[in-house]
């Protein structure tokens, strides 16, 4: 079986992103076949997961409700050359402007923030630019969908990657990128599908509307009809009783992830993730049932 991890020369993701996957990996891993003829992601986020297994996927399907970041994963695979001069353009006016954040002025940050850019190409590079320069790289929106986080104090933040960009823009070839709701796709006996949900219990303002209870029994009642039809699911999500009692005849296994969010590294504390499958496990470690 291959490993787990990626390749040295693998795309990896282009954002942060809260309940990132990369730490994950490794108990995902014997969950995925040595080969995976179509693979779907409804929550895709940012694609740890996809990014990782891209070398073993035939086609791969990948979605989620969050607009902006869908329409840069479709920017990236079609037009990554333009993203990266744009992106270089914020690069060079934020740390310009740098100095203005903390003396009250009006920051390229700011200025950015506040804008709604039409062309896709620029929505992809505020998108972007916001994740790498705002608070923690926390994607969090307000009740009426404007993002507000405010900004980061990074002396050098990694604006724009080319390397990366054009790593993740290969990857994403095989890739139809769709916005949509988990429930809007149809999945076929044999696919692989890999859902990491906001968390329950956890932050999940991703979108104005979040990511709720009755969200969760919609996702588990997903989860099930696509079981009956014969495609292989994994899901993430928090270790509770509530979700374990959604999925009661699942394999399930925990295991203990740092959180990636938290203004300190140090005070991020360890929680418990629930891995929950109805694929046969492979590997040393074993499911609880």
């Amino acid at each position: 079986m291959k490993s787990g991890n990626p390749h040295k020369d693998a795309a990896q993701p282009f954002i942060k992103w809260a309940g990132g996957k990369r730490a994950v990996i490794p108990f995902l891993a014997p969950h995925f076949p040595d080969y995976i003829k179509t693979y779907r992601e409804p929550f895709v986020g940012g694609g740890a997961v996809f990014f990782t297994f891209a070398d073993r996927i035939g086609q791969a399907y990948l979605s989620d409700t969050n607009k902006d970041l869908i329409i840069t994963y479709q920017v990236i695979k079609h037009d990554v050359e333009r993203l990266i001069d744009v992106l270089d353009e914020h690069k060079r006016m934020h740390m310009k402007m740098a100095g203005c954040t903390y003396s009250g002025g009006n920051s390229h940050y700011k200025k950015i923030r506040s804008q709604h850019p039409k062309s896709d190409t620029d929505i992809a590079a505020r998108f972007i630019y916001l994740n790498k320069t705002c608070f923690n790289g926390l994607y969090r929106v307000n009740k009426t969908g404007q993002f507000n986080v405010p900004e980061g104090s990074y002396r050098n933040p990694a604006i724009c990657d080319p390397v990366r960009l054009r790593k993740c823009s290969l990857a994403l070839q095989k890739a139809h990128i769709r916005l949509c709701d988990f429930e809007d796709f149809e999945p076929r006996k044999g696919d692989v599908i890999y859902c990491d949900p906001p968390y329950d219990g956890c932050f999940a303002q991703y979108q104005k509307d979040g990511f709720g209870r009755d969200d969760q029994k919609r996702l588990a009642e997903a989860a099930h009809r696509w079981d009956k039809i014969g495609a292989k699911v994994i899901l993430s999500n928090s270790d509770t009783e509530f979700m374990r009692n959604l999925y009661p005849s699942w394999k399930t296994f925990t295991a203990k992830i740092r959180r990636s969010i938290g203004q300190k590294v140090a005070s991020r504390t360890k929680a418990a993730e629930l891995v929950i499958s109805n694929v046969v496990w492979r590997g040393k470690c074993q499911p609880h049932r």
